[in-house]
């Protein structure tokens, strides 16, 4: 890892909780340098503004921030972001997903939110969390509905053999 002048400047904002949407962000930590490079997993509690070069992975319990001459080639978990410089790679974000006018990204994205603000580049592929949500309900009522059907038939089974049974006890009756 290289780091250039003042690469990271934490700020104490309170506690673990006060993350509250895009509007009312906080960050958490900054990283800013003309040449620093970092590479590897950031695991980041809260908000993080990124004005250098990453490489590797991020989970952002928060709100991810490109800035301007931030370069971020890595997947990405994250609840919102906003890109202004460059991204690349895998994106997932629970909540909003936005391109600023100068922002590039080139790279797959999971979101139910991308906004994308002219001037803003975006080439990839695009997914709504919510369709797969939905898909896994579907495939799940389906087995479950599987399921059912299924007991159903058992259950037809098994009153055809006692009724079977019955059959029997009456002719052994008729019989004596």
């Amino acid at each position: 890892m290289s780091l250039g002048g003042n690469a990271f400047s934490a700020i104490d904002l309170g506690s673990e909780n006060d993350y509250v949407g895009p509007e009312q962000s906080k960050t958490l930590l900054t990283i800013r340098g003309d040449s620093a490079k970092i590479e590897g997993k950031l695991i980041i509690s809260k908000s993080i503004e990124i004005d250098c070069e990453v490489h590797g992975e991020l989970v952002v319990d928060g709100q991810l921030k490109i800035q301007n001459s931030g370069y971020v080639n890595a997947d990405v978990k994250t609840i919102d972001a906003v890109v202004t410089g460059v991204y690349e790679g895998n994106m997932e974000a629970s909540g909003n997903v936005q391109i600023t006018e100068s922002g590039r990204v080139n790279g797959n994205i999971k979101t139910d939110s991308l906004i994308i603000e002219k001037g803003g580049i975006f080439s990839g592929n695009v997914v709504r969390i919510s369709s797969e949500t939905e898909k896994k309900n579907e495939v799940k009522e389906t087995s479950e509905s599987s399921i059912n059907l299924t007991d159903e038939i058992i259950n037809e089974e098994v009153a055809e053999s006692e009724y079977e049974v019955q059959e029997e006890k009456e002719e052994d009756t008729l019989e004596l």
